[in-house]
């Protein structure tokens, strides 16, 4: 269970941080604005960029110790400072480098979620999706497509879950058994829950029969 007295002094303490990043990026001294990031990711959480660099967001959580409670808010906190040094990134147009630390601050910003099995704080789901939405057209590695079709499917945005799935299954065509446990679950939700997450009934038994039948990689 994670200690909300906890998460909340940890939001609290980086909010003036960011303060002091957003006035430093306003300003355009985006030198200072990462010294800004540097200078919180080690008062929050003991640790610099060039460690961060040096691991991936799993061995970073790890960091971190097992204790959830600890490991969770913490890691979700540095899932902030690298969508803030990914937004620098892209204003010192270095797009490539935005992307890449965008992709590391959507992993722990999942991670965080899946592993507390709830939003760590109230601007959780909002994060993701303006990270999820700074990498539209970028095409995402394998695991991190199956992290999104899971985060899709958990907010019932259904659609968008098959979408990752189809992506999925382009590149590794042996998810097509989880695909098709995706599918099953849908089968057993009302009609109006269907329709709210945009993909009806009709579509659901299509795709299935599509994924049962002759679906090959590049057909979708």
């Amino acid at each position: 269970m994670i200690e909300q007295d906890y998460v909340m002094r940890m939001i609290n303490a980086l909010a003036a941080m960011l303060a002091r990043i957003l006035l430093s990026k306003q300003k355009g001294d985006f030198p200072q604005a990462l010294l800004d990031i540097e200078a919180a990711g080690k008062t929050l959480l003991g640790v610099d960029r060039t460690l961060v660099r040096q691991f991936s967001p799993a061995q970073l959580m790890d960091l971190f110790g097992s204790d959830l409670s600890v490991a969770v808010p913490k890691s979700y906190v540095l899932a902030i400072l690298l969508q803030e040094e990914a937004d620098v990134a892209r204003r010192m147009g270095d797009q490539a480098e935005s992307d890449r630390l965008h992709l590391r601050s959507l992993s722990l910003f999942l991670d965080t979620l899946f592993k507390g099995n709830m939003p760590v704080e109230p601007r959780h789901l909002e994060l993701i999706g303006q990270v999820l939405e700074s990498l539209r057209g970028c095409t995402l590695p394998a695991d991190m497509l199956v992290k999104v079709f899971r985060f899709h499917e958990r907010m019932g945005n259904y659609d968008r879950a098959e979408n990752a799935l189809f992506e999925i299954l382009e590149v590794q065509p042996e998810f097509r058994e989880e695909g098709l446990g995706f599918y099953r679950r849908l089968m057993e939700k009302p009609n109006a829950e269907l329709e709210a997450g945009n993909l009806p009934r009709c579509e659901v038994v299509e795709s299935i029969r599509e994924i049962e039948g002759e679906w090959q990689p590049g057909t979708s």
